[in-house]
């Protein structure tokens, strides 16, 4: 391999092995691989929580994927723009349109900088704008490579001067914006790694390596694939007209390949979430059969079924307190508190199941506590078991919770059903007025919502149901004396209402939103308020789906921005949704038993958001074990789970080598416990004693 010498108007001939220029890429897939090196950059900003080395090795190749197609199909088409019917555009004319495309594309994106965080309209120019600027400085570079190493040196096409120039050349750029970002870090004293990375180990580290290099194999190919794919779409369309179609056929041929990766990947979505859909609606091994309480609902006195309720229903019922234990905890005298659960799939219709979750709140006792508390669930009919204990510890059992269940799917799913949840929420409230104001005043409960997540969500957006009240004013006409909403998620329609104008929301000043519960002044005896609950790290309430190409609220000016946003991450459309998605997947980590406040996990707020949101109130010594017992009781509630799941696939495995033996089937329990081994049997006799739900 050699590099003979050249006279004045003699092209440099370059030896190179057969293998590398077997193959070599096409301008617009050039300028898609330095866009694609360009946007690793950015993918290394903080974000709201840490991620882990292999989420941000995921994230990098997802958003140079995305970065590749789009500048490459953005490049195709300026090269259309630039070129005559049939032909392709030389140098000139490239470097012509791409100085166009960048200063076109920035004044642009400055021109709406200013109000895209507030239009629609405004952030989409101004996202158009950035990728025509980009496209325009990629597609430039790669011409000018294509220019000085193709004709000038007359160096035939290959992998070593179609895609590794413009590796180095994205490398460059992102290296610069590696720069400034760092400078803008330590402008706003960011130092530190911290909401940067997690988990951040040797094995974490290799398992990122493997990932990185599968990203990056992955990329070529996708490089390659979509290159031939592109060659051949062209030359069937010259085939079809009979001619070369120039530069219009490769804007074409990418856009078509463009909109199929779209296409494959809502296709393969929506599998996916099919495959999700009825995965929480399952009978498990710790909770068999139907409670035996009176006042719970699927119990002797209930006319819900049991199946109705779902999994989290069955929980729900089934891991009430009983009188003794609150006792036992705070160590007063207490009553039996009161759980109903309007099953889902208890009706077809919700009139129906709001009238049979009414029924249930009667033959259940409900009126005749002191506090009836509303709690909408999440999309699989989940309510926090730790706030419901809270509440049930506080009011030493005269509560009672009911859960109106709209949906019996995970909640990423059960986002279209919301309206539906907001009105049977609302037809149970109707009901339960209806019901109190034929009641002696003395006797009277106290009517109050709750909801976590996207159950915040339907409690709140019941006050934006159209009519002659709006905001708390409406949830003050339905008898609601107060309210307490946890990780209010971004699309709740109450929560931009209220962002934009509060005291059109909120007139009488009777809602407060705080990061922490302990931030709410207390109330004295008997008054209540409406209370939210929002962390500066939790990703639900500030995802959101516009993120692709809108500039979010807490990513506004640095002197602005909540606690715990990093200030000196710049918005870029793409990229911090991508870190945004794996925000969202990290703020919902959770340990049984460990109360932390990070992002979506409300446990630890639980106590004392109840007691500063409905004027509740407790000693001390009673605060430390009600927060004692709350965490013990998940942890166990959580083995006993674990091990009935295992318990019972071992009994199945048994089960399976028996009837492969052959003859009359046997029943496991029933063997002679001197059969079985001390060292197992001490395991099922621990087991026996906590399978069973106390007080159910």
């Amino acid at each position: 391999m050699g590099l003979p010498s050249a006279r004045a108007g003699v092209r440099t001939v370059l030896s190179r092995p057969g293998w590398v220029t077997r193959w070599a890429s096409d301008v617009p897939a050039q300028a898609g691989v330095i866009s694609a090196a360009w946007s690793v950059a950015g993918t290394l900003a903080r974000g709201l929580l840490p991620r882990s080395p292999m989420q941000q090795a995921l994230a990098t190749g997802v958003v140079a994927t995305v970065n590749y197609e789009l500048t490459a199909t953005g490049w195709a088409t300026l090269e259309a723009a630039a070129a005559l019917p049939g032909q392709r555009p030389g140098t000139t004319a490239r470097m012509v349109v791409a100085a166009a495309a960048i200063s076109t594309g920035y004044a642009t994106a400055f021109a709406t900088s200013g109000r895209a965080q507030n239009s629609t309209i405004a952030a989409a120019a101004y996202a158009l704008g950035r990728q025509t600027a980009f496209a325009g400085i990629a597609g430039g570079s790669a011409s000018l490579w294509d220019e000085l190493l193709h004709r000038k040196l007359g160096w035939k096409p290959g992998i070593d001067t179609t895609v590794v120039p413009n590796v180095l050349t994205g490398a460059a750029i992102a290296a610069g914006n590696v720069y400034f970002a760092v400078r803008r870090a330590h402008r706003y004293g960011t130092t530190s790694e911290e909401h940067r990375f997690a988990g951040v180990n040797a094995r974490s580290i290799a398992v990122a390596g493997a990932a990185g290099v599968g990203t990056t194999i992955g990329l070529a190919t996708l490089v390659v694939s979509e290159q031939a794919a592109a060659h051949a779409l062209e030359a069937g369309m010259a085939k079809i007209v009979g001619r070369d179609v120039g530069a219009l056929g490769g804007l074409i041929s990418h856009t078509l390949l463009l909109g199929g990766m779209a296409a494959i990947s809502v296709r393969a979505m929506r599998a996916i979430t099919l495959r999700m859909q009825y995965r929480d609606n399952t009978v498990e091994a710790a909770y068999p059969q139907p409670p035996s309480s009176p006042h719970v609902s699927a119990g002797p006195t209930s006319q819900m079924p049991f199946a109705a309720i779902g999994k989290e229903g069955r929980r729900f019922v089934l891991m009430r307190l009983t009188a003794a234990e609150i006792t036992a905890v705070t160590g007063e005298p207490a009553i039996e508190p009161v759980r109903v659960v309007g099953g889902y799939e208890a009706a077809d219709t919700v009139a129906e199941r709001a009238r049979l979750t009414l029924a249930d709140l009667v033959a259940c006792g409900a009126y005749e506590r002191s506090l009836i508390c509303v709690a909408a669930p999440t999309g699989v009919g989940y309510v926090n078991y730790t706030i419901a204990e809270a509440l049930e510890y506080l009011t030493s059992g005269n509560c009672a919770t009911v859960v109106p269940q709209y949906a019996l799917v995970p909640s990423a799913l059960a986002m279209p059903h919301t309206a539906e949840g907001v009105q049977l929420t609302r037809a149970v409230l109707i009901g339960i007025k209806e019901h109190i104001a034929h009641m002696p005043d003395a006797d009277r409960p106290r009517v109050v919502l709750m909801g976590e997540s996207l159950g915040a969500n339907v409690a709140l957006d019941v006050s934006t149901v159209p009519g002659p009240y709006a905001g708390i004013p409406a949830l003050d006409h339905l008898g609601v004396s107060g309210g307490v909403y946890y990780g209010v998620p971004f699309r709740t329609e109450f929560w931009h209402r209220w962002r934009a104008n509060p005291e059109a929301m909120d007139p009488l000043d009777q809602l407060l939103c705080v990061s922490q519960a302990d931030e709410a002044p207390a109330l004295p005896p008997g008054a209540m308020r409406h209370l939210m609950i929002v962390h500066h790290d939790d990703p639900v309430n500030k995802f959101g789906y516009r993120i692709v190409f809108q500039p979010p609220w807490w990513l506004g000016p640095p002197a602005t921005r909540p606690q715990m946003v990093p200030r000196e991450v710049r918005f870029r459309p793409i990229t911090t949704f991508a870190i945004a998605t794996i925000d969202l997947l990290n703020g919902m980590n959770s340990r049984p038993g460990d109360f932390v406040r990070r992002g979506h996990d409300y446990r630890i707020e639980a106590r004392v958001s109840l007691e500063r949101a409905f004027g509740l109130y407790c000693t001390p010594s009673q605060a430390e074990a009600i927060e004692s017992a709350l965490r013990h009781r998940e942890t166990e509630w959580a083995a006993r789970r674990m091990i009935a799941r295992k318990l019972e696939g071992t009994v199945r495995s048994i089960q399976q080598t028996l009837s492969k033996w052959g003859g009359d089937p046997i029943d496991v329990a029933d063997l002679d416990p001197d059969m079985i081994p001390a060292e197992i049997r001490s395991p099922l006799s621990r087991f026996a004693q906590i399978s069973a739900p106390p007080g159910a």
